[in-house]
């Protein structure tokens, strides 16, 4: 897959706010978010495979900054 195809996916997500979340407020699963954004329809199998693990660094990286706003209060 192209990697400038993968960075404007990947921008085009976080242009959106924070990544979607289920009721809870718990961040969704990246097949989740993959579906979301209709992407399972767009993508093959192989780019859907490399978006999901750019996606599961997102997540840790948005719970932690998360983690980290509440230690801060």
């Amino acid at each position: 897959m192209n990697r400038y195809k993968i960075r404007s996916i990947l921008d085009f997500i976080r242009s959106q706010g924070r990544l979607p979340t289920d009721e809870r407020g718990v961040i969704l699963h990246q097949d989740d978010i993959v579906a979301w954004f209709g992407l399972n329809k767009l993508l093959t199998v192989q780019e859907q495979r490399l978006v999901k693990q750019e996606l599961l660094a997102m997540i840790e990286a948005e719970a932690f900054m998360e983690r980290l706003r509440l230690e801060q209060r």
